[in-house]
This record gives C-alpha cells, sequence and structure tokens, in this order.
C-alpha cells in the first residue's frame, strides 16, 4: 500500500525523516507536501533528498489539500502544540518529534490532546528502535540480570552543537534535559519498565552563554578563526553522516544562551531502583553514549560509539567465563540505525498493522522527569516527580510502565 505523507518543517529533521522513510519503505511512503517557512531551509532540504516535494505556504492548505495518510512534526520543539491543535477532529498518523514541547504545561497538553486523538501517534524516541537497545530489552526480559537495581547512563558531546541553534535557549527548545537526556531518559525508563518517583540534580552554565548579540552567527563573525566552537572548526559530531542544516551557526556565547551545558541527575524509579545520568557538551573526547545497567545477576553495558560502532556486553555475577559481547555497525547512520526501524513502524501505524509503539504517554513520563530535575536545580533539593504534574494526569503517569505503584521505601 502506497501512503501519502506531509512533513512541518523541512529543516534539520524534516528532511532526515523524509529520506529514512523513504529509504525504509522501499518507495512505499510519498512526500506529498511540506509546510516550511524558511526558503532556505526548503531548497536545503530537497538538495538533500535530492526531490523538490509540493512547498505549501499554510499549515491548513497542505491539510485541505494534500490527500494526507500521515503527518510528521518535526518544527523546533515549541511549536509542537500549536501543531497538533491544527489536526484537532483529523485522523491522520503523527509521527511527532521528542520532546513534545517545552514545559509542563504545553506538554501536559499534548497529552490531553493524545488521549482524545483518534488517529496513531508516534513519538520519535528512536533510540527505542535501535537495535543495539532492542537487545539490551532481550537480555533484561530473558531474567539474565535478575532483578535490575541500578543504573548509569552519560552522554559526552563535544564543540557544542546543539548550543548553535534554536535549543540554546529555554523559549526555543526547552534545555537539554527535555531536548537531548529524553532520548536516554526514554530508554532507561524501557529498559527498567519502572516508573520516576523522585529526582535531585545540578546543572550549570559553565562553558556557554555571554555577551554576544543574539542575531550573531559564526559565518559573520570576526572572531570565528579564533573560536574553537566555530561550526567551521571541524568539530562536527556527525561528520561521517551526510547532513545538512541552515540554522546551525548560530553563537553559543549570545546572550540569549540561558541553558546548562553540564548537568547530573540523581534518580529514584520504583521497585527500589535508582541511578544517574550525566550529559555534559565541552568535553575534548569523543562524542558517546556510555550505559551501565546494573542487576542482581549480573551486569550490561552499552558503549554506543565505540570502534567502529556499538559494542553491548552482559557480565554475569561470579562466571567471569561466560562473557557475553555483541556488536553493532551503524555508520554513516543517525540514532545507531533506529531511524531506519521507525520510519517502517510509522508506515505500518498507518497501513492499520501495528499500534504506536513509543507514545505521547511514554513521552510524557520521561519528560515529566526531565522537567522534575530542572526543578530540583532550582530548589537544591530532591523533587517528587508526581509533584509537577496536573492533578488530571497523575493517574496516566502512573498506569504506564508495570511496576507503577510499587513506589520505593
Amino acid at each position: 500500500m502506497k501512503k501519502r505523507i506531509g512533513i512541518i518543517g523541512f529543516g534539520e529533521m524534516g528532511k532526515r525523516h523524509a529520506k529514512e522513510i523513504n529509504e525504509a519503505t522501499g518507495g512505499l511512503v510519498e512526500l506529498a507536501g511540506v509546510y516550511e517557512p524558511h526558503d532556505l531551509n526548503y531548497r536545503k532540504g530537497c538538495e538533500w533528498i535530492e526531490a523538490e516535494p509540493k512547498r505549501y505556504d499554510s499549515l491548513p492548505k497542505m491539510i485541505a489539500k494534500a490527500k494526507l495518510d500521515g503527518i510528521i512534526i518535526a518544527s523546533p520543539n515549541t511549536f509542537h502544540l500549536d501543531n497538533l491543535n491544527a489536526l484537532e477532529g483529523r485522523e491522520f498518523t503523527i509521527l511527532i518529534e521528542k520532546p513534545l514541547d517545552v514545559d509542563v504545561d504545553k506538554i501536559s497538553a499534548i497529552a490531553r490532546f493524545a488521549a482524545k486523538y483518534k488517529g496513531g501517534i508516534i513519538v520519535d524516541h528512536v533510540m527505542r528502535y535501535a537495535p543495539i537497545v532492542r537487545r539490551a530489552k532481550q537480555i533484561i526480559d530473558d531474567g539474565l540480570l535478575g532483578k535490575v537495581c541500578s543504573f548509569h547512563f552519560i552522554q559526552r558531546h563535544a564543540g557544542g552543537a546543539l548550543f548553535h541553534t534554536f535549543r540554546r535557549s529555554l523559549k526555543g527548545g526547552g534545555g537539554q534535559m527535555l531536548e537531548k537526556a529524553t532520548h536516554d531518559l526514554d530508554v532507561m525508563l524501557f529498559l527498567t519498565n519502572a516508573t520516576p518517583r523522585r529526582v535531585a540534580s545540578i546543572g550549570k552554565q559553565q562553558v556557554y552563554g555571554g555577551n554576544k548579540p543574539n542575531n550573531l552567527h559564526c559565518t559573520h563573525c570576526a572572531e570565528k578563526i579564533y573560536c574553537i566552537s566555530a561550526t567551521h572548526a571541524g568539530k562536527d559530531e556527525n561528520a561521517d553522516i551526510k547532513d545538512v542544516s541552515t540554522n546551525n551557526d548560530l553563537c553559543p556565547f549570545a546572550r540569549e544562551v540561558d541553558v546548562f551545558d553540564n548537568e547530573t541527575s540523581l534518580i529514584e524509579l520504583d521497585n527500589n531502583i535508582f541511578g544517574t545520568y550525566s550529559h555534559c557538551y565541552f568535553t575534548e573526547t569523543k562524542y558517546s553514549r556510555e550505559y551501565e545497567i546494573i542487576g542482581s545477576k549480573g551486569t550490561m553495558t552499552i558503549s554506543f560509539s565505540g570502534n567502529p560502532d556499538g559494542k553491548l556486553m552482559y557480565f554475569p555475577r561470579g562466571k567471569s567465563g561466560e562473557i557475553q559481547e555483541y556488536k553493532f555497525n551503524y555508520s554513516g547512520k543517525i540514532h545507531y540505525f533506529g531511524g531506519k526501524y521507525i520510519g517502517l513502524h510509522f508506515y505500518d501505524v498507518m497501513c492499520g498493522r501495528e499500534k504506536p509503539f513509543s507514545t505521547v504517554n511514554q513521552a510524557f513520563v520521561a519528560e515529566m522527569l526531565a522537567c522534575a530535575a530542572m526543578e530540583a536545580q532550582k530548589k537544591k533539593t530532591f523533587v517528587n516527580v508526581e509533584d509537577i504534574i496536573p492533578g488530571d494526569l497523575k493517574k496516566t503517569y502512573n498506569s504506564i510502565y508495570a511496576t507503577s505503584g510499587a513506589i520505593a521505601q
């Protein structure tokens, strides 16, 4: 079955989705239209996918004229709720970028929208779909770790790429705990199958931010030759991946930069599970994600950026001769080859063969944890996640993961 989709936002993520879904389905998904207000984004997106989809000058026109089966919302985070509201009463299958939006109120509004929407909504928590994560989930589900006890997740970034985009401000992106960490927090909850209860967190602006004009771009900066954070400086963490972004050279030292570049959280989940999450955006090591999950019968480590790609290892407790190792090759693919599988899933949901695997409610839980971590940074103490959740959504929050209700003592 051929399906027709439209894309809202044809910049960094919109054109990626267009290409990945086309390749994953062998052309069974036709890009019937895009709504992209910026000429440069549209031209560069067309160049990247080597096609010129019809461009609409408004979202209502695309909805009315393009005869769509599905829509991808790939606009900047702060416009997600507005774009969803324009789809009220429709039944398109929707793939929405994460995070759902930029603050508790707007994220909660999306959770309410999803509860009433008749079509399927998939959240682009693409790491759930990556083969390396699915293998990790199978190891846990098979009982090889025994009872999951604790976890340690870490990200390291060089070059501060996210601080060159709209993500450098809370207003535009919501902060890196929402924008970037929710990939990892969602995987954490997917693997542990437990609900977050409380979090303590420390976050600082230690490198980025400053007094430069908000409209300053690296391209036009007199200091670009000397600035180690300028986008020309060869620090692109995805240099081996064919990619474009027309808005990736905003100065990371501008006045509006107000998101933290170094954060660490201590997290407690249901069922006596606890652990840490940390990320830093100015390390001079190779970009990396490293996970460790410790169980009563063994430990599992996941190195997402190994040599050359990913490696998962299982260490059974007291049985050093039975260590298991799995290697994963995803050179040239973003999100650890998860994009192909979420593209196929999006197609299958449009065809009515599957229900959404990464849901709005699951994203809501991860993002409430992220928002609670940011609240804990302000209060300098533990924050109970449930305390920041609107009353009408507390039941939803507590119903998503299997161990919900088994509050850690």
